[in-house]
């Protein structure tokens, strides 16, 4: 059985739609460049980044995590408590109904634990490359910067807000051979993504096209995170000037933290845990071995 194909069907993982939206070059942009979050490394020649599901990576299995446990001990209380023999019959269904409602949690944490817990991608201003991990058959690819389409692609909408996240293209006339994710999953309150996800676009071309205006971010993102990294990348925090604004961020932050402790758990395992696709010799050798996932 094709379980990602299942997934799909019932909901549980959906596949991005990608529609034709210009990004904008630098100049229209303003000049403003915001770094990715998933920025995992950066040296002379090379920026890394993770993929754009890097930061939702891990749910499935939080689910898993909380639900299934939760279920089987109702289960076996359930269980407990009957003392008839038509009544363990109504256990024994309760408890088949059960794992009838809980397997699409099950099998979606097995699609995310037997998957790498991130696909890298770089970009190599030496060689004027760009390096990932194909969508097609996960084997590693390499083609030049400027012949990859960049475009924002729709993931989907969420509860409350709208998701995007930025693509590359390798195109064959007009037909997609191939393509890559790449930043972070950008979560929007309206339809229309806003300029604000051009800029990650635009930080990389800063460092790929422009080293003067180029500015290394005071962080970077661990492939291996700690469970403190994995809060932080899966629930950001808002950091701004005003006193007031970060003290209400810190108390919404802490409190989401807590009620979003089952993603947390899950990117965390997954993260830490999860397999890392690795490059082979002959890319390593162009980018350095700063590239390698240890």
């Amino acid at each position: 059985m094709n379980i990602e194909k299942y997934l799909r069907l019932t909901g549980f993982l959906r596949k991005g739609s990608y529609p034709d939206i210009k990004i904008p070059s630098p100049g229209e942009a303003e000049d403003i460049k915001a770094a990715p979050s998933t920025l995992f490394h950066v040296d002379d020649h090379c920026l890394v980044l993770g993929d754009a599901g890097f930061r939702e990576r891990g749910m499935s299995l939080g689910v898993f995590l909380i639900m299934v446990p939760v279920m089987v001990a109702f289960c076996v209380v359930f269980s407990y408590l009957m003392v008839s023999v038509q009544e363990y019959l109504y256990s024994v269904i309760f408890n088949a109904f059960a794992l009838f409602v809980a397997h699409p949690f099950i099998l979606a944490a097995w699609f995310e634990i037997t998957r790498s817990s991130v696909y890298p991608v770089v970009f190599n201003r030496k060689t004027g490359k760009v390096y990932f991990f194909s969508d097609q058959d996960g084997r590693p690819r390499q083609m030049p910067w400027q012949e990859c389409s960049y475009a924002v692609a729709y993931k989907g909408r969420s509860i409350v807000a709208c998701r995007y996240e930025l693509r590359g293209f390798i195109m064959s006339g007009y037909r997609v051979e191939d393509s890559f994710s790449f930043g972070d999953t950008v979560y929007l309150q309206r339809e229309a993504p806003k300029e604000g996800m051009f800029y990650f676009l635009n930080y990389i071309q800063a460092f790929m096209e422009h080293d003067e205006d180029f500015e290394k971010p005071e962080r970077l993102m661990s492939w291996r995170p700690s469970l403190t990294e994995s809060a932080r990348h899966t629930i950001p925090r808002l950091v701004t000037n005003n006193t007031t604004v970060n003290v209400l961020s810190t108390v919404f932050y802490r409190s989401m933290c807590v009620f979003f402790s089952w993603q947390i758990l899950g990117h965390y395992l997954i993260s830490r845990y999860g397999k890392i696709p690795q490059w082979p010799q002959e890319i390593i050798d162009e980018c350095g071995e700063g590239i390698i996932l240890k």
